[in-house]
Formats: structure tokens, sequence, C-alpha cells
């Protein structure tokens, strides 16, 4: 994986993002878990994002020396980037492999930026890391789990998604999630949801949303919703899904 990450947050009042640059080396043991040992909550935040873009996100009051570089702010010197959706978080730097997000409900969330933005709570991240210290093997899984969710019980509770696959694949449901789910490749089954069933990525928002038990130990479920923009219809920020 790369390493360029960004950090955004919602504002107060929900119309708009606050997002940018978070630095590189962005993995959850260099960004990810500085945000929830030392902003995790509105004020740090607050007082986080009025520095800017960031190469290095040290420590509270770093600024001020008393610190090592590793752990002293490193600002780039750009304002960070404002927009009416979170779906714009992603855009305007390329090849970005972490997103980190402060919503309204007072949270850290981790953003997958693969085709389908996951959007799962930061602490859950924290409480599955591997012996290494790192997110990957719990990401990949995660990955998995949203194929499985997509293919199986939500496509067996929606008509509207079964005439759409037997109208353009005929060779039914079962090949397609033998095919996405194949366990002697090893690749993203997002991405191969987004590239080889295109029809069946376009029905679906392209973000989803995990959902874990209140001590953030359990995955419960996912939330996703179908193409609002397809149907003619606005788009429903995430942090509104579960209303």
């Amino acid at each position: 994986m790369g390493d360029i990450s960004i950090i955004a947050r919602r504002l107060e009042g929900g119309k708009y993002v606050q997002y940018g640059w978070s630095g590189n080396g962005g993995y959850y043991s260099m960004v990810g878990a500085r945000l929830l040992s030392w902003y995790d909550d509105p004020q740090k935040v607050e007082y986080l994002f009025g520095f800017g873009q960031m190469r290095i996100i040290g420590k509270p009051g770093s600024e001020n020396g008393g610190e090592s570089w590793f752990h002293t702010h490193e600002p780039d010197g750009m304002p960070h980037w404002i927009g009416k959706s979170e779906r714009e978080i992603f855009s305007r730097i390329a090849f970005i492999d972490y997103g980190y997000f402060y919503d309204l409900d007072n949270t850290w969330y981790y953003v997958i930026p693969s085709p389908f933005r996951i959007k799962i709570p930061l602490l859950y991240i924290n409480r599955h890391l591997d012996e290494k210290y790192d997110e990957f093997d719990e990401i990949g899984r995660i990955e998995r789990q949203v194929a499985e969710y997509i293919l199986g019980d939500f496509y067996e509770s929606d008509e509207a998604l079964q005439s759409i696959v037997c109208e353009k694949y005929s060779q039914g449901i079962d090949a397609i999630r033998k095919d996405v789910l194949s366990e002697s490749d090893e690749g993203n089954p997002c991405y191969r949801i987004w590239d080889d069933y295109k029809a069946i990525f376009n029905y679906f928002d392209d973000w989803v949303v995990v959902k874990t038990d209140e001590d953030m130990t359990k995955i419960t479920g996912f939330l996703v919703r179908k193409n609002q923009k397809a149907l003619g219809a606005e788009r429903v920020e995430t942090i509104d899904w579960d209303v």
C-alpha cells in the first residue's frame, strides 16, 4: 500500500466538509493513533484543523517547542479545502490511501478509499490491529464482508437488484459470488464488483457505513444506500443514514 492520508470533518450544521492532507505515512499507527490519543473531542479537533493542511500531526502544544520533530506539528502552509459533501474529500489529491473523518456524532472514522468508500469507527480499527500494530488484515476482512453482504443478504432482500443481475449477467448471482469472493484471488472483492460487475456497483451509493456494537469491538452490520442520483433524488450524507 501507499501512505498518503487526508483528514476531514463535517462542519457544524452539516452543510459543508473541511478536508486536506495529513501527511505521508498515513497508516493507523502514524495518524489514526494520534487522532484518537490527542484529538478525540470537538475542542481538540477545532484546534487541529486550525493549522491547515499538515505534513505531520504533532502533539497538542508542540508548536510551542519542547517535542522531538516526530511529535511536532508540521503544517504545509495550505488552508483546508471546503466541500459540500463527504464524497469530495478524496477529490483534490491523487492516490490517497487513508482517510480520517470526524463526523457530527463526535466520532473519528477510518475511511477506506476503495471503489466503495467504507466508513469504519476508528476505535474499532484500534481494537483490531495485528501483532505489528497494523490495520491491514482487518481492512481486508471488512472489504470481503462488504462484498459478501451486497451479493448475499442485501441481494436476497432486494428485487430491483435481482432484476438487474438477471438482465445484465447471464451467469447468475451464484457464479458472480464465486468469482468475486474467490479465495484463490487475493485482490479486493469490492474492486472486483466495481471492475467486472459495474451494473451492480452503480446500483449503490459509493459509500458504505460499518455498524458496530457500543464497545466498538464487533461489527453488527452494514449500511448501504441505493444510488439516489440514478433515482433522480438528492443524496443523503452518511451521518443521516441511520436516522
